[in-house]
Order: structure tokens, then sequence, then C-alpha cells
């Protein structure tokens, strides 16, 4: 389970430069293009961590608390929903959308790091 551990910090420093990023891209608009790319760079991080909990799960390492589950699943679904959302509405909307699912990946992270 280290390696679960570990890459949970990796996901949540990643997510949190994201978050940053997508912050930072509703004043300076300019810099989206590139905030989407590193935002669904994040994206696969993120399935790679799920991938790596569903492989300790079918090993036999269950998380401490069920609630883990949740809340790794919020952390999966809050970006990907948030740019298919965004995406709809286009122009400042996407910004703020983008921002907001961002910063969810991240709170949704950090709880679940406490939850595992």
């Amino acid at each position: 389970m280290l390696i679960h551990d570990r890459y949970g910090v990796v996901l949540t420093v990643v997510a949190a430069v994201g978050a940053v990023a997508a912050i930072v891209s509703l004043f300076r608009p300019r810099i989206l293009p590139l905030v989407r790319s590193y935002l669904r760079a994040t994206i696969a991080v993120v399935a790679i961590q799920v991938a790596i909990g569903i492989v300790l799960v079918a090993t036999g390492h269950a998380p401490q608390q069920l609630l883990h589950w949740l809340y790794g699943a919020a952390t999966l679904l809050a970006l990907p929903v948030a740019m298919l959302i965004g995406k709809r509405l286009g122009g400042r909307e996407e910004q703020v959308w983008l921002a907001g699912g961002a910063v969810l990946t991240v709170l949704f992270a950090l709880r679940a790091m406490a939850t595992g």
C-alpha cells in the first residue's frame, strides 16, 4: 500500500498545481489552452491512482474506511465532469467550471488521503 499512499501525495501536488493554474487562467485567459492540457494530464494521473487502488483491493488490501471509495470516485469524476459542463457553456463559464473542478479535485484528493 506504500505506493498508493506515496502516489496519492504526488497526485495531490499535481492537482494543486492544476488548481492554481486554473485560477490564474481566470485572470490570464491566454494560458487556458495550456491549463486544459495540464488538467487532462491530471485526469490521467488520477486514473492511474484509481487503477493502483483497485489492484490493491483485488490483492486483499482494503482501505481503512469505506468513505475512501466515495472520495476516490469523487476525485476521479470532479475534473472530467467540470470540463464537460464547461466546454458546453464556453467562454468565461468554461474557465470558472475548470477552476472549480480543479479545486474540487484537490479537496477530494486530500479527503481521500485522510480516509485511506
